[in-house]
């Protein structure tokens, strides 16, 4: 059966037999779950649908093959391990999980990107934060892994002003350019943004072609790139987990890779709001689907919204020259909140928590951008570190 054949009739079968939303969700006791979540508003309901184990033990990251109904996951392993895995499964009807394929890569996996040439060639790319190491795999539609076709490990020339953290090099994000041309990789440990060029046809190998050098103790953990819908200037706006700040910067396109101009930066919970250093490190970003507004997750002591037990969602709308404006700290309703992800409509985001086991799902206004309620909520039986949507 061909992907699009496959698409279509999970579509129709999705449509005739339930009315739910998936959610797939990794926690670090080995599960891999699959929440199904009903109804809408304060109506809704989030609920166990099935779970498995077969991402072997520390489950970390997770991409979603919409069109293929494959789901990847990777196994960050222990934190004595040399290796851990890349994992694809199939997606049935109903969110069940069967695994396809599983392949060695370094240990401490902490994300992985699809990229590739359209219509050519795609691969994955994945970073390894305490391994301070990358790998390229190639996938196929029918969710088969090749490699690692390439496994590296960057490094610094000098220990960073926050020795505990950047000693070395410690890559935590990796993507393509809007383009498609580039991987951009988030070195927390190297003050650095890496750019790196590949092979259409082969993947790998990947060479390092320029560096976006941020001011030192920023530590680049999460990014994203926006495009100014007047102007069309690029910008790539990015959290440092060690400064608490967001920054902006101008991207242009040059003979040998990307260059930066910093337009912005400001603490993540606002002006007025800043925390002690290393105390409340940013952690996710994401841009919503209107590409109007950036939020940000903020972790352990960052009980801005209301007193505890809660961190903090910073949402800023973004100008057209690419500063931001705050706009509202909201709770994630609940301690560490790792990663987050919003549903493509984008009025709808939910949040997983290390510290207290939950998954929750917040209602959000499109038009002001604020999270306006608490539509469903579950808690789990370990750390979750990764929550997405199957749209």
């Amino acid at each position: 059966m061909s992907s699009i054949s496959k698409a279509l009739l999970h579509a129709a079968l999705f449509a005739t037999v339930t009315s739910a939303t998936n959610l797939y969700v990794a926690c670090t006791n080995g599960n891999l779950t699959t929440l199904s979540l009903t109804g809408s508003g304060n109506a809704s309901n989030l609920a166990i649908s099935s779970w498995t184990n077969e991402c072997a033990s520390n489950p970390a990251a997770l991409n979603l093959d919409s069109q293929n109904r494959i789901l990847y996951c990777m196994d960050r392993a222990s934190s004595s391990s040399v290796n851990g895995s890349m994992n694809s499964f199939d997606i049935d009807t109903n969110g069940n999980l069967t695994r396809l394929a599983r392949i060695p890569v370094p240990a401490s996996g902490v994300w992985a990107s699809f990229f590739g040439a359209k219509g050519g060639n795609r691969g994955l790319a994945t970073v390894h934060y305490n391994r301070s190491a990358a790998s390229i795999i190639g996938i196929s539609d029918d969710g088969q892994l090749n490699g690692p076709l390439q496994s590296f490990f960057p490094t610094i020339s000098a220990t960073g002003p926050i020795p505990l953290r950047q000693d070395r090099s410690y890559l935590h994000q990796v993507q393509p350019d809007p383009t498609g041309k580039f991987l951009v990789m988030n070195d927390l440990g190297g003050d650095m943004v890496r750019v790196y060029t590949y092979d259409v046809e082969t993947m790998a190998p990947v060479t390092e072609v320029s560096q976006l050098l941020t001011e030192a103790g920023v530590g680049p953990r999460h990014g994203r790139f926006w495009t100014a819908p007047k102007s069309k200037k690029l910008y790539y706006i990015f959290v440092g987990e060690l400064s608490q700040k967001v920054y902006s910067y101008e991207v242009t396109y040059t003979d040998v890779g990307l260059s930066w101009k910093k337009v912005f930066d400001i603490p993540s919970l606002g002006v007025g709001n800043e925390r002690a250093p290393q105390t409340a490190p940013t952690s996710e970003i994401e841009i919503t689907p209107d590409k109007k507004f950036v939020i940000v997750s903020n972790r352990d002591v960052s009980f801005v919204a209301q007193t505890g037990p809660t961190d903090t969602l910073s949402t800023f709308s973004i100008q057209a020259n690419g500063t931001l404006k705050l706009v509202q700290l909201a709770p994630s309703g609940g301690w560490s909140p790792r990663q987050f992800s919003l549903n493509k409509k984008g009025d709808l985001l939910a949040v997983g928590h290390q510290n207290n086991f939950t998954v929750i799902i917040w209602q959000r206004d499109l038009a002001s951008g604020k999270i306006v309620g608490e539509g469903a909520s579950i808690t789990l039986s370990t750390a979750v570190v990764a929550t997405i949507w199957d749209e």
